[in-house]
């Protein structure tokens, strides 16, 4: 079972809130740092969205902490691609690396589109000057609405590594979701983003994990 599968509505609690946002923090069996679901409401087509995350270059515009993000490997097939990302920490705790196998899911019956993220630690050797991100789990979920509206589901579990105490990352979860989720927005009433990409996706609906029902009606 993987860990998105572990985390249910029972035992998260709600953050945040306004008219088009929810987070929620979830605590992880075997771990001491919370994971985060963020679920938005974005005015525009999910085509848009799945177009803004395929724009990997303009990524330091809009996930917060991101200080450079690029593709190291498109795999062959339907496997998706492999990430390289250096997140900012605050001093005098090091920047972070992480390095991420994203690969893609479409229902072909709703049209919901699913990005499953997980950790690839040992991709590249270790930079001394950074904290390497070992363990690593997260998702994104796009979903149509109608036309012009589509919601999207962010989640991410991660052990930050080094030095940083779980009571110190905890109080922060929020952070990550929230500014991702807002500079998302903004991102896309860009008009670049209504062009459709072209993504090899597995067209499965059994392959795209949802587990957010729950989160959507409370």
């Amino acid at each position: 079972m993987s860990l998105l599968e572990k985390i249910q509505n029972t035992t998260c609690s709600l953050r945040q809130q306004n008219d088009w946002l929810k987070i929620y923090t979830c605590p992880v069996p075997s771990s001491d740092f919370l994971s985060f679901v963020g679920i938005a409401v974005m005015d525009v087509p999910a085509q848009n969205v799945l177009s803004l995350l395929y724009d990997i270059e303009s990524s330091t515009e809009w996930v917060f902490k991101t200080r450079e993000m690029k593709i190291l490997r498109e795999l062959d097939g339907d496997e998706g691609r492999v990430v390289y990302q250096l997140v900012s920490a605050p001093w005098p705790l090091s920047d972070r690396e992480i390095i991420s196998q994203s690969r893609g899911f479409m229902d072909p019956e709703t049209g919901e589109i699913f990005i499953r993220i997980t950790a690839l630690p040992d991709f590249l050797p270790e930079n001394s000057d950074y904290v390497r991100v070992r363990q690593l789990e997260g998702g994104w979920n796009i979903m149509p609405l109608d036309n012009n509206r589509s919601r999207v589901v962010f989640r991410l579990h991660i052990e930050p590594g080094g030095e940083i105490p779980s009571w110190l990352a905890n109080i922060a979860v929020i952070d990550t979701p929230y500014h991702t989720l807002t500079n998302m927005r903004t991102m896309l009433a860009k008009e670049k983003y209504s062009t459709p990409v072209e993504a090899p996706f597995t067209v499965s609906a059994k392959d795209v994990f949802q587990n957010y029902k729950e989160f959507i009606d409370d």
